[in-house]
């Protein structure tokens, strides 16, 4: 592995400001281990610029100290540098859903993330990028419309709680006043021939497309999904009532939802999310919210776009 200074970007106010003593433990045990140089975010969008100077400096790896919108953040900053080779990204996980960590099969000790800087083998991750009128971004692991949107909005009254405990709570806090956006899910790309395949329509309780298996902290929405698979996952919920909900979820939680008539799931390489009625649609990509809702979302699976560092394999 190469001794070029490894890049540490602490993200000090993650999971409600454990992200700083957590950033002061890694730097103590990568002391003497593994030169790095550390940069500490201080607002939002501040990561990805941050892995971007790590790139035109010549870092030769990254790591992230944080939650999903950490990595998130500094895996755009990566991919935005155009550059190729890619130093990898390592994430010693900080937040409340820690999703994309999972994905790693890394250890969550600040040793293991040293070990990882030192000894792991380099994987190519699948990245999302999604594209609508004025906007273009790219996710790690999730874009999410329906009442995923509405569990961001109501997270912080549970923000003491554990991860999968927190978003269980905001999830039943949001459905109580939830009001289902009215979508189409087609397969391909709005600028190929003809219209694709509907893979879902009306009105939505949870549509998820993902990189990986889980979203909020464990919910394997879908439980089959790989990283590195060249493909993007689609679970759609149908609106549900309470009682539907009260079933649902248990399933959602162990990843045993997919024979459930109100679940539609697949598979995808290209999609577009549009609204079916024109009223505008809030979305999230890994676990942040977009302020600006759209009509409709062309979605495409960038393969192996990020190389990412992971414990070896046995």
């Amino acid at each position: 592995m190469s001794t070029d200074p490894v890049c540490v970007v602490v993200n000090p106010a993650a999971a409600g400001g454990r992200g700083r003593k957590a950033g002061r433990r890694i730097l103590e045990v990568l002391a003497g281990a593994v030169p790095f140089q550390v940069r500490f975010t201080e607002a939002p969008g501040h990561a990805s610029r941050l892995a971007a100077e790590a790139v035109a400096r010549g870092a030769s790896r990254l790591l992230a100290v944080g939650g999903d919108g950490t990595v998130h953040e500094v895996a755009a900053g990566l991919l935005a540098t155009g550059r190729e080779p890619l130093p990898p990204l390592a994430v010693h996980p900080v937040g409340t859903g820690n999703d994309f960590f999972r994905m790693t099969g890394g250890g969550r000790r600040p040793a293991d993330a040293r070990d990882v800087l030192r000894d792991g083998v380099v994987e190519r991750f699948d990245v999302g990028r999604v594209q609508w009128d004025g906007g273009e971004r790219t996710f790690v692991n999730l874009l999410g419309v329906g009442v995923d949107v509405d569990v961001l909005r109501r997270r912080s009254k549970y923000a003491r709680m554990p991860g999968l405990a927190q978003y269980l709570a905001a999830f039943l806090d949001a459905v109580a006043g939830f009001r289902p956006p009215n979508v189409q899910i087609e397969a391909g790309s709005p600028a190929s021939d003809g219209a694709g395949a509907v893979l879902a329509s009306g009105r939505t309780t949870l549509a998820a497309i993902t990189v990986g298996p889980s979203i909020g902290g464990g919910f394997l929405v879908n439980p089959a999904a790989r990283a590195s698979d060249g493909q993007l996952d689609l679970c759609h919920v149908r609106v549900l009532n309470w009682r539907e909900v009260a079933g649902l979820v248990p399933r959602v939680i162990r990843g045993t939802h997919g024979a459930s008539k109100q679940v539609t799931m697949g598979r995808l390489e290209e999609a577009v999310v549009r609204s079916a009625d024109g009223e505008p649609v809030h979305f999230e990509l890994d676990g942040e919210l977009v302020p600006t809702p759209a009509r409709e979302l062309r979605v495409q699976v960038m393969p192996g776009a990020l190389p990412v560092l992971v414990p070896p394999r046995a």
